[in-house]
């Protein structure tokens, strides 16, 4: 039997793109009702310029949805669909579509959950979609196979991976013409790979078997067991081929389908191959960022686990996470001395580590008696000195030593650093750039118990030339150094400092200058008297608040009043059976438009606090019966694109979001927010479901193009 072609371009892709946003997002065309009492949802059309499989499963969300319709109207042919509770539809879109969705009144858009051919939003590179119809049996042995192969290899080292995207074949399209079609699908693979699958998008009639098929037999596999998250992960079978075959009933007529296959092939987990318990003279891997996540798998044929080693500094304080879906995984952590010289760490994961002094790297080991993939994610808080991984080193380097070590700091920027109670000196590199030198100097707060000298080095035996308290110096063209030391008790210390550029060094002739000042004495005394004039009068009408003492700026009064209005209207509207979210998305709105701070001091502590340059996140429980919380996110002067935060449960049972005001696209523990202007504050009234123990947060997006990530170093207890 022969299928029309069926694939399609990156305009088609985007056209049913439209479509799809349309099924999912979009809650503003549900306006209209007729006199029959029934409500149109959705009403649209779309033009298709070459022939796609579409399928189309609509569940309601309640016990039931009267009247719940879904008509699809092409050139050829109509469809009509009705059912209170699921429906589902496979057809070939061509041309012109209208599609209408429709129900009972007191349905909404938020009552459905929509399923839909996701294949359209994927990169064409990593699909393949039926174009000759498939084998309807696995092939015998003995038999040529001339049809496409499918490799959906997960090519990314733990090493060097810089891909977001897998490079292999992962989305396989195809469809059944009618009861008597079915299709068989190799996939390419090795014993000891593993496979991991969601459960195939399609209809609740069709079926799917696995095979394994070898150069003497073809045996119909027992089917896997699927995971509690709805994902098929087993091995790749020992001694053939394995093949995937998709059918369904006799009477059954036109069915899409759709799967998603990965294969983690061991031998590609680094880019030396395997990883094993032995780390070996392998570098090691880069700090992760705070968006990333160091992943791998453990099959039930490797006993020995695996082994990372991931590097660190001196005196880093880091949060580990490590996990693995279903805590079958036993992770243990090891501090690698300078030497090489190996110390447990107490608690493993489940502690905040602190490196020693002579820390270089963190060994992380990893075994388990089943499948598995673990997941290890780590995080410096606070920062390390000047924004560098740990502690700035005590001493200035050897000829023979790497720069590597010493955090090198920029001209101007603020430098934030600490000193532990056990360490009096901080030493830092600077490069001078301009060929006639720099004249340097060093900005810092004389309060803070704390000097400061400036070193200029040779740059043959990096020996000092020069040096000042801070004060202003010429520093040649090279790399030189600054030297901090705490002066006073053993204690934990906080400094900043900005080392100042005055710009090239320029020799001047002194006899090019004639000293005139004797000219300008009268001008100078009446100028001076002139411009203090104001300042004194300023002094004398604050003289009583200054002899009494300055006190904080206060938010004005009638602010307050307003603020306080506002937190009890929304606190009582929340606490209502029926709540109004077009009076809780105006209040909420409210809150946005008024001062950070002042909401931050109105609403009192947060339970959950984070502050960083780019973002600030504040947390507050409103609402213990429903479960309510308040969120405020507020941007600095950067704004985040495609932003998102995700609600996680680090403990205790699962949490997902409820409700969400204003009103905001959100799927399971995760809103998309879209872009949060700089200088703006976001507030989020959420409900969740569930019975954590804690809730955390994850906000996401990009800044100045780059993925960031901002994660609460604790979470709110939630029991």
């Amino acid at each position: 039997m022969q299928k029309p072609a069926r694939r399609a371009v990156s305009r088609t892709s985007s056209v049913i793109l439209v479509l799809f946003i349309f099924l999912v997002g979009s809650v503003s065309q549900v306006t209209a009702q007729d006199s029959e009492n029934t409500v149109t949802l959705i009403d649209n059309s779309i033009d298709f310029e070459e022939p796609s499989p579409i399928f189309i499963r609509i569940w309601c969300q309640k016990s039931s949805c009267p009247g719940m319709e879904l008509k699809v109207t092409t050139l050829e042919e109509n469809y009509t669909i009705s059912d209170s509770n699921r429906i589902e539809l496979s057809f070939e879109a061509s041309g012109q579509i209208d599609f209408q969705v429709t129900a009972n009144s007191g349905t909404s858009l938020d009552d459905l959950r929509f399923e839909m051919s996701e294949w359209v939003n994927a990169d064409f590179s990593s699909i393949i979609i039926e174009d000759e119809d498939w084998l309807d049996n696995v092939p015998s042995p003995g038999i040529t196979v001339n049809q496409e192969i499918v490799d959906p290899i997960w090519d990314c080292p733990i090493d060097n991976c810089q891909k977001i995207e897998p490079s292999g074949t992962h989305l396989i399209v195809g469809s059944l013409n009618d009861g008597t079609d079915k299709d068989s699908i190799q996939i390419v693979g090795n014993p000891g790979d593993i496979i991991e699958m969601p459960w195939p998008l399609m209809p609740e009639s069709v079926e799917i078997e696995f095979w394994l098929r070898n150069d003497s037999s073809k045996t119909l596999l027992e089917a896997f067991e699927i995971d509690d998250d709805g994902w098929f992960r087993f091995e790749y079978p020992q001694d053939g081929n394995l093949w995937l075959r998709v059918k369904q009933l006799p009477e059954n007529e036109l069915a899409v389908y759709e799967l998603y296959i990965l294969r983690h092939p061991p031998n590609l987990e680094a880019s030396w191959g395997e990883l094993s318990a032995d780390w070996g003279e392998y570098e090691p891997l880069p700090f992760p960022t705070e968006a990333q996540t160091l992943i791998g798998w453990i099959s039930p044929s490797d006993s020995e686990g695996d082994t990372i080693r991931v590097k660190s500094a001196s005196r880093m304080e880091i949060s580990p996470n490590c996990w693995d879906r279903f805590d079958e995984v036993n992770f243990e952590v090891f501090l690698i001395s300078s030497n090489g010289t190996l110390s447990d760490v107490e608690g493993n994961c489940a502690n905040a580590i602190t490196t020693d002094v002579d820390t270089v790297a963190l060994e992380f080991r990893m075994t388990s008696e089943s499948l598995a993939e673990w997941n290890i994610a780590l995080t410096e808080y606070p920062k390390g000195d000047a924004g560098a991984m740990g502690d700035a080193p005590d001493r200035l380097w050897l000829d023979s030593e790497e720069l590597g070590s010493w955090p090198q700091i920029s001209f101007n920027e603020t430098i934030n650093a600490r000193m532990s109670g056990d360490e009096f000196v901080d030493v830092y590199s600077f490069e001078v750039t301009s060929a006639n030198g720099s004249r340097l100097h060093i900005d810092a707060d004389l309060t803070q118990p704390v000097s400061y000298q400036i070193f200029v080095l040779n740059q043959e035996t990096w020996s000092i030339q020069n040096a000042s308290d801070g004060g202003l110096i010429d520093a040649p063209y090279g790399v030189h150094a600054i030297r901090v030391e705490k002066i006073g008790d053993a204690s934990l210390t906080y400094y900043d400092f900005k080392l100042v550029n005055g710009g090239e060094v320029i020799d001047i002739d002194p006899d090019l200058f004639t000293d005139q000042s004797n000219l300008f004495t009268d001008y100078y005394i009446f100028a001076g008297i002139f411009l203090l004039a104001p300042a004194l009068l300023v002094i004398f009408w604050n003289r009583n608040r200054w002899r009494d003492g300055l006190g904080p700026i206060d938010i004005e009064q009638h602010e307050l009043r307003r603020l306080r209005r506002l937190r009890e209207r929304l606190t009582a509207l929340l606490a209502e059976e029926d709540t109004n979210e077009q009076v809780i998305d105006s209040a909420l709105h409210q809150l946005g438009d008024s001062p950070w701070r002042a909401v931050v001091e109105d609403w009192g502590e947060p339970l959950l606090r984070h502050n960083t340059e780019q973002v600030e996140i504040c947390a507050w429980r409103i609402n213990d019966e429903r479960a309510t919380m308040l969120i405020g996110i507020h941007v600095s002067d950067t704004p985040w694109e495609l932003a998102a935060m995700r609600v996680y449960a680090p403990e205790g049972s699962s949490v997902n979001i409820a409700e969400v005001s204003p009103r905001h696209l959100f799927n399971g523990d995760e809103i998309f927010l879209d872009t949060l202007s700089p200088q703006t504050s976001t507030f989020l009234r959420l409900t969740i479901s569930g019975e954590p123990s804690n809730i955390g947060f994850h906000l996401s997006g990009l800044v100045n193009g780059e993925p960031l990530a901002a994660v609460p170093n604790r979470a709110i207890d939630w029991s």
